[in-house]
């Protein structure tokens, strides 16, 4: 059965700098879940912590709640039709959630 949240796997950044004037983010690869090993580590570009451990935990408890919605709500996916247009939502966690949504 079809999730009703799905990972986006064509995502561009996994960690992204939280320096507003730094570019620097850490590439999508597809097989990266564990993101423990980028807390507390600075930049390579301005310094700047990469990854705090309340946005790591954010994002912990933000895919406990996907996993959660998705084992208990994707019976729901059965009445989608094919043709129905999918909606991005790209969050970004840092001092709490931004959120984004895109229409495809």
């Amino acid at each position: 059965m079809r999730k009703l949240i799905e990972p986006d796997t064509t995502n561009e950044n996994l960690v992204v700098c939280d320096n507003p004037v730094c570019d620097f983010h850490i590439p999508y690869k597809g097989c990266d879940k564990d993101l423990s090993h980028y807390i507390n580590v600075p930049c390579p570009d301005c310094g700047e912590n990469l990854l705090t451990r309340a946005d790591y935990n954010n994002y912990i408890a933000l895919m406990r709640y996907v996993d959660w919605i998705n084992k208990w709500f994707s019976w729901l996916t059965i009445f989608y039709k094919k043709d129905v247009k999918q909606t991005t939502v790209s969050v970004h966690c840092h001092d709490g959630y931004k959120i984004r949504k895109e229409e495809l």
